[in-house]
């Protein structure tokens, strides 16, 4: 295969993100931070399954084609948008290790499957935790020499029955925490792998709008619900300050039924609707 110049490679790379973004309605942008290689090229085989692909390559390079895009004659609203949010000076979003990948399937269908490739890796020293690790209690299979590390570590054991147990459970890293040599050998001897990694969603655009990955839990039966207590409030506090609409209506009608029937039972009081002396 010929060795491309790097003004066609450019060329190329440029035709092809451009195609993408042509054919594709969905732009995520994925974090490929401690993502193997492997990992990657099987999560590639599964994308392009459902009609997926994913486009890695210098963010300069693809900052320059979205700027290019944006400025020709036939560029879009979504292209000028996008181009605006992604290659503002100072802006720091298309960054160090992101991926795109281009989709016309529900973001959350992409996200599930991002989440089927996520692979179980040990601490490294030097490593940030992306997550609180804790070092359980019980047996740990160790020979009673190893007591003298775990105390350097403040951790509480025990000899039992020829082996070395730990009392208590005991946090060794917290979220953000970056490991040392002393965690990372002792997770090593427990045969514990705190971390998962996987490409993860920082963000997406969609016509033009741009969505972060909290975003994706929304789901409809979110909005139901956030929407229900919603009107749920505001039914109450018009019934609390005799405020009548369509929301407050019937509830205001009801107190006042309520209150007629309370009326009813203490005077004996017979109207067409309830009769008071049923319910003694």
């Amino acid at each position: 295969m010929p060795v491309l110049r790097v003004s066609d490679a450019k060329q190329e790379y440029s035709e092809r993100m451009n195609r993408l973004l042509d054919t594709y309605s969905r732009v995520l942008f994925c974090d490929l931070d401690n993502v193997r290689s492997k990992q990657i090229l099987n999560l590639r085989r599964a994308l392009r399954d459902i009609d997926t692909h994913m486009l890695c390559g210098k963010k300069t390079l693809q900052k320059r084609i979205l700027q290019i895009r944006s400025e020709s004659d036939s560029a879009t609203d979504v292209d000028k948008e996008m181009a605006s949010k992604l290659c503002k000076e100072g802006d720091n979003l298309l960054v160090k290790n992101l991926a795109l990948v281009f989709t016309n399937r529900e973001v959350s269908e992409v996200a599930a499957l991002l989440d089927d490739h996520r692979i179980k890796a040990p601490a490294r020293i030097g490593a940030i935790s992306p997550v609180d690790v804790e070092v359980p209690a019980g047996n740990t299979g160790l020979e009673p020499t190893t007591t003298a590390f775990f105390q350097a570590l403040s951790i509480a054991t025990k000899i039992n029955k020829g082996t070395v147990e730990i009392v208590t459970a005991k946090q060794v890293l917290k979220k953000g925490d970056k490991c040392d040599a002393s965690t990372v050998t002792l997770l090593k001897k427990l045969g514990i792998s705190p971390f998962f990694y996987q490409a993860e969603i920082r963000f997406f655009f969609e016509k033009g709008l741009m969505f972060t990955a909290e975003d994706l839990s929304i789901t409809d039966d979110s909005i139901k619900a956030d929407l229900e207590a919603g009107i749920a409030a505001v039914t109450a506090a018009c019934v609390a300050a005799g405020v009548v609409n369509e929301l407050s209506f019937s509830s205001i009608i009801a107190d006042g039924f309520k209150t007629l029937i309370g009326a009813a039972v203490s005077t004996d009081y017979v109207f067409e609707e309830f009769d008071g002396k049923d319910i003694i």
